[in-house]
């Protein structure tokens, strides 16, 4: 789809990355990027561009004593870390809660951090974004990601005459090839089987998971029949949505603390090339020279190293996802080379 729509090189961001906060794909997205040594500009869509603010930037980049207090009160008064962060830089900033509190600001606001935070070169572009909502499930004229997912799950096909038509293409083959998964069902069930037969001090030890919400997932788990059950059971001004299904990926992968931690510290350590057209082609060979990562093309088994921490997670998330679907390819993500177009 993307190279369809005027894209010329594709290049992965791992599902450890990705499967995370704004903060952590932010951080993936923008080293990546920089790494290649090709890339001048990033561009990237908010709700409100005009608020991009060296002031605020400081604040969150230096988070200064007053900053780190008010952070700790509202931590402490049980709000979630984003809500916490956005009230304490309010503090500070009037009218940063506003600015915060909206995904795509929080996305870009975490793009912006990393480029200052590094220094890189790079020029940010930021876009401003229109029709419906992030979360918004109203199938408007340019329905949100999560409208188009949920129209999808309940048949609601006519969701794809709002789409790019190439796009609504290419989900309509898969559709029809059993390449789509458009039920959370088997999700669920394979998740709740691997939850309820851990301890609860097992389930502590995944990735940022919080002293204490261990026995609300396991207990919860034990008795929710349905996914949204259980998210919506184990959801609270703490722990929102979105991070209660951040955790269920990293337990179904096994993403665990201590290499969650490294991930953080670290840097993508390899560019897998996913797709190019012809001038995609050009920026590789121009990458030989300024690339600071290797580029491979396929899953590659690396010796014992982060590098091998990292593919073989991206292994078990696409070897889950094809466990999922109507028409599994089971060791595609050994064999499957990147897609090419020409222009």
């Amino acid at each position: 789809m993307a190279l369809l729509h005027g894209v010329d090189l594709v290049i992965e961001l791992p599902a450890l990355y990705s499967s995370h906060n704004a903060g952590v794909f932010a951080r993936g997205a923008v080293d990546t990027l920089a790494s290649t040594g090709v890339v001048t500009h990033i561009s990237f869509g908010m709700e409100s561009p005009e608020k991009v603010n060296e002031g605020l930037l400081d604040i969150l980049l230096r988070e200064p004593d007053s900053f780190k207090s008010a952070l700790a009160c509202y931590l402490k008064k049980g709000y979630s870390f984003a809500e916490s962060r956005s009230r304490a830089a309010e503090v500070l900033f009037p009218g940063a809660q506003d600015i915060l509190s909206k995904p795509n600001n929080t996305l870009a606001f975490s793009y912006l951090l990393r480029i200052r935070e590094k220094n890189y070169p790079i020029t940010p572009v930021p876009t401003r974004r229109i029709g419906e909502a992030y979360h918004s499930t109203e199938p408007g004229m340019l329905p949100s990601a999560t409208a188009v997912r949920l129209a999808l799950k309940e048949n609601r096909m006519e969701i794809l005459e709002k789409l790019p038509q190439e796009s609504a293409r290419l989900i309509e083959r898969d559709i029809q090839g059993g390449r789509c998964l458009l039920s959370d069902h088997y999700y669920w069930r394979i998740l709740r089987s691997m939850i309820i037969r851990l301890e609860a001090h097992e389930i502590r030890g995944f990735a940022e998971m919080s002293e204490g919400l261990e026995h609300r997932i396991l207990d919860k788990a034990k008795k929710s029949l349905s996914l949204q059950e259980f998210v919506d059971s184990c959801a609270s001004r703490r722990y929102p949505r979105t991070r209660i299904q951040r955790h269920l990926v990293h337990i179904l992968l096994g993403l665990r603390q201590e290499d969650n931690r490294r991930a953080q510290r670290m840097s993508p350590p390899y560019m897998r090339i996913l797709g190019m057209n012809d001038r995609g082609k050009d920026l590789l060979r121009r990458m030989t020279t300024t690339s600071s990562a290797p580029v491979v093309y396929r899953h590659k088994k690396f010796p014992e190293s982060f590098e091998k921490t990292v593919a073989d997670f991206e292994y078990r998330a696409c070897g889950t996802w094809e466990n999922l679907v109507g028409s599994p390819e089971p060791e595609r993500e050994r064999y499957a080379p990147p897609i090419i177009i020409s222009l």
